[in-house]
């Protein structure tokens, strides 16, 4: 991906945390009040195609139409001049679930996999009962927060939801940017 603008609205970008297929998330940090974000960029590619726009944008509808602890927060959205679309969202200090398994010789703990798995399973229950199915769950889709107040010192924060699916509702249907999937289309990771 193309390096970044300097800054978005009153975000000013300090460095790249990850990148996947669709685009890439930086950090930024608000410049008056320092709040640390998180600012995905759609890749420039599918920025112009519309319908790669409208599914990005679909991830700031779905996440802030279920308003759960476990889904990361947006706060704001747009396009920059150059048509650069962008995802403002909470900045999360943890570690991917991959990373995770990956840096582990042997199986979770029991205690801490079942708290673990309860508190993404309640995430997707409350995402479900607003109509919205996340259909890429993965374990880089999966950040591991440190919380002393939850069960296990730690609680889970569920990812993108850029190819999410939203019930057609008469909500959903009238709004600008609703895009329907194709009969029999692959979504998500393989």
């Amino acid at each position: 991906m193309a390096a970044p603008p300097e800054k978005v609205g009153p975000y000013q970008i300090l460095g790249k945390l990850g990148e996947g297929g669709m685009g890439a998330v930086y950090e930024g940090i608000h410049s008056l009040i320092e709040r640390r974000v998180a600012i995905k960029f759609l890749r420039p590619e599918f920025a112009v195609l519309p319908e790669f726009t409208a599914r990005f944008f679909n991830e700031a509808r779905a996440v802030n139409r279920v308003d759960h602890k476990g889904l990361v927060q947006i706060s704001d959205f747009g396009q920059l001049p150059d048509n650069t679309a962008y995802i403002v969202m909470e900045f999360l200090n943890g570690e991917s679930l991959a990373a995770r398994l990956k840096g582990r010789a042997g199986p979770q703990p029991l205690e801490q996999a079942l708290n673990l798995g309860a508190q993404l399973a309640d995430a997707l229950a409350a995402a479900h009962d607003k109509g919205v199915i996340h259909r890429d769950l993965k374990p880089d889709n999966v950040m591991i927060i440190p919380d002393a107040k939850a069960p296990g010192g730690e609680h889970t924060k569920l990812l993108d939801f850029g190819i999410a699916k939203l019930a057609d509702d008469s909500a959903s249907l009238s709004s600008p940017g609703h895009v329907k999937t194709s009969t029999n289309s692959i979504m998500g990771t393989p």
